[in-house]
């Protein structure tokens, strides 16, 4: 600030410092990326095992969603995904309150259609022998398209058709948005002879994840086209119920907190950990 301009303030009776207050926006800001750091360290922290597969899976170091939830406080989360041979295996969103709680939780979701184990620096901390997803044929869909672009479309539309809703603890019903755009696309091998295409929708409240959708293109028995197929998976240990073209396609009652955070043997899971 030059000479001048100091002067101007002071003899207007203004405070140069006033200028440097931190808005609500530059808190929240601050706040975000705070919770980002923290986050993308814990979660390079994690290692998941698949079981009969040799190397662990990998994590993609960049979120797939980054959201925060102002209608239950000041907390700001990321969702990271690791993969195996670009399918996705493990889905956690890991997030920080600064209001009105302090701590960090980090919540997984296993994607696997086998048993998972994880460890945290070295040490078992989650094994589910649960298949984390089971998929269904998605009802009166088309043939899946030959054509890469063509098929992600066709993802899109098929995801529209699903709605979603959770139910609280308190028996307060919500309706869930679902993201436009899925967050992750698969990154199948050329080679792959049982995977054709994939994608990861989501149902969210705010930008909080509570429900994500997976559709996916898969070789048909006896049919030239791949057909497609569809498995849903919770981010919330309360109750959620999906319909497709307002049907019921899939349901899951709430969870105790006991086996949620205690126990760490089901496909969902979640961790508390304390931070000033």
């Amino acid at each position: 600030m030059n000479a001048v301009l100091l002067t101007m303030l002071m003899l207007c009776g203004e405070d140069p410092a006033a200028s440097r207050v931190a808005t609500p926006d530059s808190v929240e800001k601050q706040n975000s990326e705070a919770a980002f750091k923290m986050t993308r360290e814990a979660a390079r922290n994690y290692e998941f095992q698949m079981r009969g597969v040799d190397q662990p899976v990998e994590l993609r170091e960049q979120p797939i969603l980054r959201w925060s939830n102002s209608e239950r406080g000041q907390v700001y989360g990321n969702v990271f995904l690791w993969t195996h041979r670009g399918w996705p295996v493990v889905v956690g969103s890991l997030f920080k309150w600064f209001s009105p709680f302090t701590h960090m939780s980090h919540e997984f979701h296993s994607l696997s259609l086998g048993e998972i184990a994880a460890k945290n620096d070295l040490r078992e901390v989650w094994r589910s022998t649960q298949p984390g997803v089971v998929f269904a044929p998605i009802p009166d869909a088309p043939a899946a398209a030959a054509n890469p672009a063509a098929r992600l479309a066709q993802m899109r539309q098929l995801a529209r058709q699903f709605t979603a809703r959770s139910v609280d603890r308190e028996g307060l019903k919500l309706e869930l948005r679902q993201l436009a755009q899925p967050v992750y696309r698969y990154e199948v091998e050329k080679d792959a002879t049982d995977l054709l295409d994939g994608a990861l929708f989501v149902f969210v409240q705010g930008t909080d994840p509570d429900v994500w959708l997976l559709i996916e293109a898969v070789p048909a028995a006896g049919q030239a086209a791949a057909r497609w197929q569809y498995a849903v998976a919770r981010m919330n240990s309360i109750e959620i119920n999906v319909e497709h073209n307002e049907k019921p396609a899939w349901h899951c009652d709430a969870l105790p907190f006991r086996e949620v955070v205690t126990l760490h043997k089901l496909p969902y899971t979640s961790f508390k950990i304390d931070k000033p």
